[in-house]
């Protein structure tokens, strides 16, 4: 099994068994993505919410919409419909405890996208005050969760 690190901005696809692992997610969301019927599933480490304020670089996916449609695009050229597709979402904590903070907009947008592109969103462990790293299991679409203080389960 292929393991892949993805560091903020990061979007990864794989249609062998993949391990895709988000660390420290903190306001950022990781996305998991799975297609049911093909097996292909990929991954996201999203940063901001929307665009305008993401960073420009090359192969980078920073927002929301850039990271899913790169996403969608690469399933797309692997052969999905996108008609069987289901995620995972996990992060969007308030870490630093001010307002409704970046966090709480990021999961706010990724759901609303998942929703707009009729994609099943199958769990979601978001919010709260603390970070999270997570790793997800492409052959069983299983997706750990492990926070400080040795809290770890599984969505």
């Amino acid at each position: 099994m292929t393991e892949y690190k993805l560091g903020i901005g990061d979007v990864v696809t794989s249609s062998h068994p993949a391990l895709y692992t988000c660390y420290g997610l903190g306001s950022c969301i990781g996305l998991f993505v799975q297609d049911r019927v093909t097996g292909l599933a990929g991954a996201a480490h999203i940063f901001l919410p929307d665009q305008e304020n993401a960073p420009h670089e090359r192969n980078k996916f920073y927002d929301v919409k850039t990271a899913l449609d790169e996403i969608l695009a690469q399933f797309k050229d692997k052969g999905s419909t996108l008609n069987t597709l289901r995620a995972k979402i996990a992060g969007g904590a308030n870490v630093i405890g001010t307002g409704k903070g970046v966090g709480a907009e990021n999961a706010s947008s990724v759901i609303r996208r998942l929703t707009e592109n009729k994609i099943f969103i199958a769990a979601i462990d978001i919010g709260g005050s603390e970070s999270r790293t997570t790793r997800f299991e492409s052959t069983t679409g299983q997706l750990n969760v492990s926070k400080p203080g040795a809290v770890h389960y599984k969505i």
